[in-house]
């Protein structure tokens, strides 16, 4: 044989490899698919690629099943006398509240052997695999929200894809009957609402979480505010503020801020402020507080320097409808003349016009302390980079010492 033939016939070779395989891994996934509308599919084939999820239709496994609730992907596989199977847990996130990118976090558990058969028995045992997907369930209607749970199951041959929506709800019709059965074995088997709390107690403590349903989860994010704060005899001036909810995974539920403003001849109002919130109460409509401020003046009477200082404590309660009130004691010191009083607080926030008004005043034997403060916020689209930026007035009687502060503040 000729160089040119043995050529042809390697070609030829070559060929007659590439169609064997290519005819085998056609072969391979030629199952029959059951139970399958074209919008569950696709976003079913998504969900198992980004949570990389047996592939049921190219899977030669004796038995392969999968089911699906908000959040959480149970999968178990036979193969002869061999069983395994997993755990996935994902949900959505979203990294801040104003922005619209997603990302899917995800852990995945490992079931024991003897954990995946007891879930095959829990499956076989329900009769789940007979039953067809609930669009083909005589009176199974369907609603505009509640729970769908999703069943996957394969053999050699065939593939199936169903889905089951609010089984619980409907009892008077069998099959329900058993997908509910079915949902609860399995839940209380592999105790899958602990499973699900203690993956989402490892998720970063910010932006919104969304496990599948219509209702988000969000967390508050940190936020620092800086700007300019002045007044009238003062005019020179700082403001900042740092307000923390988590740090890492660690609750805080602190904010520290600083404002400070001086003129030109030494005269100077520094104001430090510490304040812890969801102490005893951490409700949806209320919550509690408590502030420490301190306050160091410097200031003129009648042509003479006066130092004063300030601390105050106060608790307080965050009620609904933006109200908060808190009381405490005031401590002064001017020198050799020391004074106790009475502190009370008072703030309401009016979301329509984004304005909020605070009065705090101090109560002592013969004198009255008192600042009454009003700002305006303006909130950004997520496409701008600055999300808040606010302006603010307030005028304070101290002592006699009467003054008209005013702020601009941005949060970054």
């Amino acid at each position: 044989m000729n160089n040119y033939n043995c050529m042809i016939m390697n070609r030829l070779h070559i060929i007659a490899v590439i169609l064997l395989l290519s005819f085998q891994a056609a072969f391979s996934q030629s199952k029959q698919i059951k139970g399958v509308n074209d919008v569950l599919y696709e976003q079913n084939m998504k969900l198992q690629k980004t949570l990389d999820l047996k592939n049921f239709e190219q899977s030669d496994d004796e038995f392969n099943f999968r089911f699906r609730n908000f959040g959480q992907v149970i999968e178990i596989s036979k193969d002869d006398s061999i069983y395994s199977g997993t755990i996935t847990n994902f949900i959505y996130h979203i990294k801040r509240a104003n922005r619209s990118e997603t990302e899917t976090l995800s852990n995945k558990i490992e079931l024991s052997s003897k954990q995946a058969e007891a879930i095959y028995n829990i499956v076989i045992k329900s009769k789940i695999i007979n039953i067809p997907t609930d669009d083909e369930i005589e009176n199974w209607q369907r609603g505009a929200d509640g729970i769908t749970y999703i069943v996957e199951h394969a053999d050699k041959d065939t593939y199936w894809l169903k889905s089951y929506w609010s089984p619980k709800a409907k009892d008077s019709i069998p099959e329900a009957v058993i997908v509910a059965n079915l949902v609860n074995n399995i839940t209380d088997t592999l105790n899958l609402q602990e499973t699900y709390s203690t993956f989402k107690n490892t998720l970063p403590k910010r932006g919104c979480y969304n496990s599948g349903g219509i209702t988000y989860i969000c967390h508050a994010p940190n936020s620092l505010e800086l700007g300019y704060s002045g007044a009238a005899k003062l005019p020179l001036g700082l403001y900042s503020s740092y307000s923390v909810n988590y740090l890492g995974n660690a609750q805080i539920n602190s904010s520290v801020t600083l404002q400070y403003n001086f003129d030109n001849d030494g005269f100077h109002h520094l104001n430090a402020r510490y304040v812890k919130w969801n102490i005893l109460y951490k409700k949806s409509n209320v919550s509690d507080f408590l502030a420490y401020n301190y306050q160091n003046r410097l200031l003129s009477f009648n042509g003479t320097k006066n130092k004063f200082e300030n601390h105050q404590i106060k608790y307080g309660l965050n009620l609904k409808n933006h109200i908060g009130i808190g009381v405490g004691f005031d401590f002064v010191s001017r020198e050799y003349d020391n004074k106790f009083g009475t502190h009370i607080y008072a703030y309401k926030w009016f979301s329509e016009p984004n304005i909020g008004a605070s009065l705090t005043t101090s109560l002592f034997n013969n004198q009255i302390n008192y600042k009454a403060e009003l700002f305006k916020s303006f909130e950004y689209s997520y496409r701008f980079p600055l999300h808040k930026f606010s302006l603010g007035i307030a005028y304070e009687d101290f002592i006699n010492y009467k003054d008209l502060y005013f702020s601009v503040r941005v949060q970054l």
